[in-house]
């Protein structure tokens, strides 16, 4: 099996036991998902709504401080380029993207950007749940979108070349990105609200943006979004998107590390029993190819 995962907060768990993420032991760490033939993964930053200003730079600033450090490992290699993910999967590497899940991280300054891109950061999830200095999450009291600050944020990412990811996002400001944007963005993990009415999932509008915007939609593994924590459930989200065209959209973004699983869904391991039951129940080898790996690869390959 080839593995594209889009989003994780194993980095979360390294900060708080003090681990690598070559032998993390909860969801996930690159020695099992190098058990696979070829492995990426996008590790995200992930700051807590209960951080803001100083606090939340400097908490940022800590966990990619252990991206970096792992990313000196023999068996990883940090992907900033094509050539970068042809040398992982020829050198069987776990092929890191760094990524921020939640524009706290900011502290509210535009210069923080370029840190982030001198620090080779690739994508950013512009809000989490709550309200941050960039606009508001889908569990914030306040329904409107970006702020004047989170609009020009969204300006100078697509500049950087930093991606733009609305998971997490409210509606309204879902549809300032869209308006705003001129590239693809991303939901690196989002689910869909016709399949399960979840504030977190996405609309079929918001979904079909994204895919004629050429952008991608990685499916996660939470039983609330999900609706229950099973495979069956799983097929469901993944069904309706392919009704709404998504066979070139569909990526996984598991969220390991990130939301609670049950014991019969023992991580990244898991995943060789997801593969099996969606081809037993007809999906199809090109479609769980391209869900598990070959979207999320070609997307990254030909920015």
């Amino acid at each position: 099996m080839r593995l594209f995962d889009l989003h994780c907060d194993t980095l979360s768990i390294c900060e708080q036991l003090n681990c690598s993420l070559l032998d993390a032991p909860n969801h996930l760490n690159m020695t099992r998902g190098l058990q696979n033939e070829a492995y990426f993964q996008v590790f995200a930053a992930f700051i807590p709504d209960e951080l803001r200003g100083d606090d939340a730079v400097n908490y940022g600033r800590r966990l990619l401080d252990i991206a970096d450090r792992d990313a000196a490992l023999p068996c990883a290699r940090t992907i900033n380029t094509a050539a970068d993910m042809l040398t992982a999967v020829q050198e069987h590497r776990c092929g890191m993207f760094k990524a921020v899940e939640g524009g706290a991280i900011l502290g509210g300054s535009l210069a923080m950007l370029d840190e982030l891109k001198a620090r080779q950061v690739r994508l950013m999830t512009l809000t989490w749940n709550g309200a941050n200095e960039l606009g508001n999450g889908c569990f914030s009291a306040d329904t409107s979108g970006l702020t004047a600050f989170g609009k020009s944020v969204v300006c100078r990412m697509e500049e950087l070349e930093i991606l733009v990811d609305v998971s997490h996002l409210n509606v309204a400001g879902f549809w300032d990105v869209a308006n705003i944007s001129h590239k693809p963005f991303l939901a690196t993990h989002s689910l869909s609200m016709a399949a399960n009415a979840h504030p977190r999932n996405l609309t079929d509008a918001q979904f079909d943006c994204i895919r004629e915007r050429g952008g991608l939609v990685g499916l996660n593994l939470c039983a609330a979004h999900l609706g229950e924590a099973s495979f069956a459930a799983f097929e469901r989200h993944l069904a309706h998107f392919l009704t709404r065209g998504g066979e070139k959209t569909v990526a996984l973004g598991c969220d390991f590390d990130g939301t609670d699983l049950p014991p019969y869904w023992n991580g990244v391991d898991a995943l060789s029993a997801l593969e099996t039951q969606l081809i037993n129940d007809g999906f199809g080898r090109e479609t769980v190819d391209r869900l598990f790996y070959q979207n999320a690869y070609d997307f990254f390959v030909n920015l």
